[in-house]
Parts: C-alpha cells; sequence; structure tokens
C-alpha cells in the first residue's frame, strides 16, 4: 500500500467517525425533544404554543405603530366632530327628545356616530319602552338609537354637553346639568388634570364671558383664586345670571345639596359625586355606567378646536377670539387669549363671529396633513 492510499484510508475513516458522532448527536437531540413534547402535552401542544408565542412577539413589536395609527384616526375624528355644529345640536335635540320619552328617564350622556346618535338613559326599575324612531341598543337596554335625520328640537332646558373621549367611531358627551353637580376625575395623574383641562376649555369656550371660574392649581400658567373664593365667586353670580355656573378647583369645596354651581374637580369628593377614572393607557371609565372611552386624544383635539366650538344654547352666549391652539392640524397660527384674573376665567376678551362650518359633512374623511406629534400608547 502506497502512502498515499494509506492517507486516503485513514481521511475515510476519520469521516465515517465523525458522521456516525454527529448522527449520535441528532438523535439524542430528537429524543429529548420528544421527551420534553410529551411531558408538555404532545407536539400538537407545542406547535400551538410556538404559533402563539410568534404571534404575540409580532404584536409587542408592532403595538406601537398601532397604537399611534388608533391615536391619530381618533383625534381626527374628535377634531370634525367638535368642529361641526351639527354634533352638537344632534346630542342636544338627541336628549332632549329621550327625556320626553318618559318622566321617570334621565338621559346623561351621548354617543354620535356618523349617522345615528345613541342616548345613555338613567332610569328607576321600571325601564321605559322607547317607540320609533328610537330603537333600543341589543347589549344595553339603557342604550336607545335614533338616526341623525329623525332628529328635531325637543322641549325642555338644554343640557351642557362636554365631549369626553371615543368610543369605537362615536364621540362621547357628557351632559353636566343632570345628575350630581360635582364632577370628579380621578386616576392617573397626568391624564386626569389634562381630561380636567380639556373639559373645562370645553365649557369656558361655549359658555358666556364669567360662567366659568378657574381656581388656582389647575394650569400652572393660570393663578386663579382659592376654591373656597372661586365657589363663592359663582355662587355669588348664580343669583342673577340665567346661564350655569362651573368651579373649576384642584380641591372639593363644600357643595350644599341645593347648589346652583356645578363643580368640576381633580380633589377627593365628598357627598353625591360623579365619578371619572383615567387609567395610564387613556381609558376613561365612568362609575356607575356601562361608559368606558378613550380620552387620550381628547386635550389635543379640544385644543386644536376649543375657539370654534359652537356656543351653549342661550342668547347670553358670547363667541370668544378664535385661534389655533395645533399646529399640525391648524397651520394658520393667531393670538392666545388673555386670562381675566378677577373672574378667573380663561374666556377670550373679544368676542368675535362664529367660524362658518365647513361644507363636508361632520364625520367626512379629509386630507390626512397631520404631522408626526409623539407615539402615544392607546386604549
Amino acid at each position: 500500500m502506497t502512502g498515499s492510499e494509506d492517507l486516503a484510508m485513514r481521511v475515510a475513516g476519520y469521516d465515517m467517525t465523525t458522521l456516525l458522532g454527529y448522527t449520535g448527536i441528532a438523535v439524542l437531540v430528537c429524543a429529548l425533544a420528544h421527551w420534553a413534547a410529551m411531558r408538555r402535552g404532545g407536539w400538537r401542544f407545542v406547535r400551538r404554543r410556538l404559533r402563539r408565542e410568534i404571534a404575540l412577539t409580532v404584536a409587542a413589536f408592532a403595538e406601537p405603530v398601532t397604537a399611534f395609527t388608533r391615536y391619530r384616526r381618533r383625534r381626527r375624528l374628535l377634531v370634525r366632530a367638535l368642529r361641526g355644529p351639527n354634533t352638537w345640536t344632534d346630542a342636544e335635540h338627541a336628549l332632549q327628545l329621550a327625556a320626553g320619552v318618559s318622566a321617570g328617564a334621565r338621559p346623561y350622556g351621548a354617543l354620535v356616530e356618523r349617522d345615528v346618535v345613541g342616548v345613555l338613559v338613567a332610569c328607576g326599575p321600571d325601564l321605559p319602552e322607547p317607540a320609533e324612531p328610537w330603537a333600543v341598543d341589543e347589549l344595553d337596554p339603557r342604550l336607545w338609537w335614533i338616526a341623525r335625520t329623525d332628529l328635531e328640537a325637543g322641549t325642555g332646558p338644554a343640557p351642557l354637553l362636554v365631549a369626553i373621549g371615543t368610543r369605537q367611531d362615536a364621540v362621547v358627551f357628557l351632559d353636566l346639568l343632570t345628575g350630581p353637580r360635582v364632577l370628579a376625575v380621578s386616576g392617573e395623574r397626568r391624564g386626569a388634570r389634562a381630561t380636567v383641562q380639556a373639559l373645562a376649555a370645553q365649557l369656558d369656550a361655549r359658555l358666556p364671558a364669567g360662567a366659568v371660574t378657574v381656581a388656582d392649581g389647575i394650569h400652572p400658567r393660570h393663578a386663579g383664586p382659592s376654591t373656597a373664593e372661586a365657589f363663592t365667586l359663582a355662587t355669588t353670580a348664580a343669583s342673577s345670571r340665567r346661564y350655569p355656573q362651573v368651579v373649576v378647583c384642584a380641591d372639593t369645596p363644600d357643595v350644599p345639596a341645593a347648589s346652583p354651581v356645578s363643580v368640576l374637580t381633580l380633589g377627593s369628593p365628598r357627598g353625591h359625586a360623579r365619578l371619572l377614572a383615567v387609567s395610564p393607557t387613556g381609558a376613561l371609565l365612568v362609575h356607575g355606567t356601562p361608559l368606558r372611552v378613550d380620552a387620550r386624544p381628547l386635550p389635543r383635539a379640544v385644543a386644536a378646536t376649543v375657539w370654534q366650538l359652537p356656543p351653549w344654547s342661550t342668547e347670553d352666549a358670547a363667541r370668544p377670539v378664535p385661534i389655533v391652539a395645533d399646529p399640525d392640524l391648524d397651520p394658520a397660527p393667531g393670538d392666545a387669549p388673555t386670562p381675566d384674573p378677577a373672574s378667573g376665567s380663561l374666556q377670550g376678551a373679544a368676542p368675535n363671529e362664529p367660524v362658518p362650518p365647513a361644507a363636508h359633512d361632520d364625520f367626512d374623511e379629509p386630507a390626512d396633513t397631520d404631522k408626526p406629534s409623539g407615539v402615544s400608547v392607546d386604549v
């Protein structure tokens, strides 16, 4: 045997030994994997678990993008709805008509969609059955729906509405004149404060000048009176004015049961109050009701539309000076309003004519001209 043949035999033997070694390792790995799979319920269970883990991993990476897209879509929905006078008028008419269905029905909220309006009703054990054109929701008998084309002006006092967020494709409103006179917002600190500021801005823009008194501690750039002084001023003014008086405060004052003043507070309520809780994800829960809405886009949407909100249904309402608070949605800047230190109100100094509504429907989709404004974790 030559040297080359001897080398070839040794190489062939080495390759065979290596191959047998790798084969043994592969057989051992397969045996261990099969043993582990059998201990966990079989290969079918392992495959389902693997698919679920892969899906959760993909969803975790896609969630920030999905949340940002959902936030922008809901903010545009709120901006279109709040700018449209028909949105507020239809919500007010729906609550007035629902109140006329039965003396025991107390409408306290409205869900405005593109073609229909839902009214949330509080009542006793004897739930009234509304006649046509009303339709009772299949899942919640205390939610009544009516087409926007069937709405007409109702009788009775006009509700004082504030937008609190969105639920799916609906903009949700609460009536501050129905139920407790104290509306307390709690929960995550930054979200609760931003929600109170957005509600106060809506009230201050829609009510006549001097109707909203903002106490100290609500906004870092607004030094208003103390909570007790603000409540005293509003109580004194309520006896001589026909429109509601609202106090916005960080602490809850002592509100008598028959007080004509509504209170919007960040403090812990005492006595009879309506409770709103804001979670870290931006979800807002109205205690005692089925309402759970997304309030995260509300502050930015109100900042973009606050000077275009229609006045409350009273002849005393005046229009504030229109400005633009969100350059992403309204590219033409304006001048900021001047706070009134005497009354604690954030109302503009000079009234102006209303901005004419757009020609399209409140819920028509406009061109998307939003610029990136930061990623928000959404509901």
